[in-house]
């Protein structure tokens, strides 16, 4: 680190001394404009100085900033020092204070601090510094002093100047508040004073210890200053202690009371929205509201809290008005919409989700307004309003609204103009995946598979480059897939293959269509062939251990892969699969089972629902495995694995 220093010190000081030559050669200009005074205690006035000591003075304020960006506490704070010292800068006296203070070199701090207030006698900020050290060497008469002194610099309000001591306090551990205000409390009789040593309190290691005094103090403080908001604050976490409830009624009482002005109603409003408590937020902002109709703020927050409470006719009609207002429109009206439709009211929905401006909800908002047109039986007014958002928004937004109205057409079966979509749509982007995606699908559901096998064809044929010719074969064989046309996906990617024989996902996408075929023996082939070239792909190990369990042969070498991939992906639910079929062909049950569990909680897929099952019944859970079996049968009707499944187990058929 010292090297880097060092090296980094002669870059600066080689600029520092260009720049002080090239200083020393301008010619002396005279002044025609007057500018105002500088404070010379931040810029000192170093005129006085010679060359040489300017030279000296850049040298030890350079050296100690590098200093302090590298940790080297020591040396910055002394170069800091002696800057302040020779120039009498608060800025630098207060770089060397904050430096020697967290150090804990308070002699140090206290050098700093001299020159410090010599030149700022009434900077809260340095006797904020006089303070932590006064609390950390327990000289609590100058900390007594210091507070008091605090009061009368920091601002007025006693919400601000409690913030601001609580802000001091948490500055250093080495300064134990806790300990001081127990030795002088009677000492330090103010209602700010008071009001801290209450969240000191509760928020010391054992504040239940504490609760009486806490409550007393509180008690002391609002009954001198009933506008005191964190007082009130801080009394609600004291009753929090005991319970929620009690801090709730305690908060709603406050509201209730009048006793707070319009501005602190509000804030403790904001609190109470925060908190959760809805009830007494509207509670709030309803007096509020009543002596500032026009505290648009105010409504958001009360629509917002009415809608957490479900009552969404008074938060649609509040958000309404907010969104009619221009009032944070793109939350308004969505939220408008949003509560209209919970109380059934689509045609108030539909104008607010039209109010809805670009920005982070204007997309689900046209998508969800199409949706609602649509629902209503206009889907022509819903595709209108999708091109005309598509108007209103970047390109970028625009071709994602553009894949959405594809999207809606072929779901809504307008299929001939969601196919003019897409082929406008691959005019401007012609190699993008996700629209070849959307015209398969299309065809897909208009086309027999014969047909389909054609398109995808003659769509791979007009394809850009390689990779688009191999991404449009991979979608359109899962297609084929997914309509068990397995013969003809499989044939589809082993043609593309021999076209782009190395390339490893595609062989490895070959290599899982041929387990629905039964193709075990070129399965295995293509994995070894993967794992031959690239001995790390997990996915290879994890299908090849599989396939190995699965036909029940080289299970020391199926463990092996499998666990290699669990290893690089324990939370895989298809990895947590094959952990457990493999250990249930080790015969390794209760082991299998916890693989198995913990594969069908993060997917219960029909396949593992199999395997599940299979485990149980083995295990003589027998309505436990039947279970799991008819509660996937019934999500995935004739699933081939659970069909296979409970062929070898017939009772269970009879079971369920």
């Amino acid at each position: 680190m010292k090297k880097h220093f060092y090296i980094l010190l002669l870059q600066w000081l080689a600029a520092l001394l260009l720049l002080t030559a090239c200083s020393s050669k301008q010619p002396m200009m005279a002044e025609t404009d007057q500018k105002p005074a500088l404070d010379l205690a931040t810029y000192p006035d170093i005129s006085h100085m010679s060359a040489d000591q300017r030279s000296q003075l850049y040298f030890s304020i350079l050296l100690a900033n590098i200093a302090s960006q590298q940790n080297l506490e020591d040396i910055a704070q002394s170069n800091f020092l002696d800057s302040a010292e020779r120039t009498g800068s608060i800025a630098l006296a207060r770089r060397a204070a904050l430096v020697a203070l967290e150090k804990h070199n308070y002699d140090q701090v206290k050098h700093a601090l001299s020159i410090w207030l010599k030149h700022a006698p009434d900077d809260p900020n340095a006797h904020k510094v006089k303070l932590l050290i006064a609390v950390a060497t327990e000289d609590y008469a100058s900390a007594n002093d210091e507070l008091h002194l605090l009061l009368k610099l920091l601002p007025p309000s006693a919400d601000d100047q409690l913030h601001q001591l609580i802000q001091v306090t948490t500055y250093q551990d080495n300064a134990d508040f806790v300990h001081y205000f127990n030795q002088e409390s009677t000492r330090l009789n103010h209602p700010v004073l008071n009001a801290l040593e209450a969240h000191l309190l509760l928020n010391s290691h054992n504040p239940q210890f504490y609760q009486a005094r806490i409550h007393r103090l509180l008690d002391k403080v609002l009954s001198e200053d009933a506008q005191f908001l964190s007082a009130i604050e801080l009394k609600g976490e004291a009753l929090a202690l005991e319970s929620n409830d009690k801090r709730s009624a305690y908060l709603i009482g406050v509201v209730n009371s009048g006793q707070l002005n319009t501005q602190h109603t509000f804030e403790l409003g904001e609190l109470l929205y925060t908190q959760k408590n809805y009830t007494g937020a509207i509670l709030a902002f309803e007096q509020v509201l009543l002596q500032q109709p026009k505290n648009h703020q105010a409504k958001f927050l009360m629509a917002g809290s009415q809608y957490a409470l479900e009552d969404y006719q008074q938060s649609s009609d509040n958000f309404w008005q907010l969104a009619r207002k221009n009032f944070k429109k793109d939350i308004t009206s969505y939220y408008c919409a949003d509560s209209a439709l919970r109380r059934n009211d689509p045609v108030r929905a539909i104008s607010c989700y039209e109010m809805v401006p670009p920005g982070n909800y204007f997309y689900t908002a046209r998508t969800r307004l199409a949706h609602l047109l649509h629902e209503q039986g206009n889907w022509q007014h819903a595709m209108k309003s999708l091109q005309q958002a598509q108007q209103m928004v970047s390109l970028q937004e625009k071709q994602r609204l553009l894949q959405f109205e594809i999207s809606f057409l072929t779901q809504i079966q307008q299929y001939d103009l969601a196919a003019k979509r897409i082929e406008n749509a691959l005019q401007v982007e012609p190699n993008k995946t996700s629209l070849y995606y959307q015209k398969l699908q299309l065809l897909n559901q208009i086309q027999s598979v014969d047909e389909m096998i054609d398109s995808i064809n003659q769509i791979r044929a007009q394809a850009g480059d390689d990779q688009l010719h191999k991404e449009i074969t991979i979608i359109g064989a899962r297609m084929l897939q997914a309509r068990h046309s397995h013969l003809s996906a499989y044939l589809l990617l082993d043609k593309e293959v021999e076209r782009f024989p190395n390339d490893l996902d595609l062989l490895y996408v070959k290599a899982l269509a041929g387990e629905p075929l039964g193709y075990f023996q070129q399965m295995e082939q293509d994995l070894r062939f993967i794992l031959s070239i690239q001995p790390d792909h997990h996915d290879a190990m994890n299908a090849l251990g599989y396939t190995l369990a699965d036909m029940n042969r080289s299970l020391d070498e199926a463990q092996r892969l499998v666990e290699t991939a669990y290893q690089h992906d324990p939370e895989n639910s298809a990895v947590l699969d094959s952990m457990g079929w493999v250990q249930y062909r080790l015969g390794n049950l209760q082991k299998a089972l916890e693989f198995l569990q913990m594969a069908y909680q993060k997917q219960p897929l029909p396949e593992v629902a199999a395997h599940l099952g299979e485990v149980l019944w083995v295990m003589n859970e027998k309505e436990k495995a039947t279970e799991v079996w008819q509660r996937a049968l019934r999500q995935n009707p004739n699933n081939r694995y659970l069909m296979e499944v409970l062929q070898r187990f017939p009772e269970a058929q009879d079971a369920g």
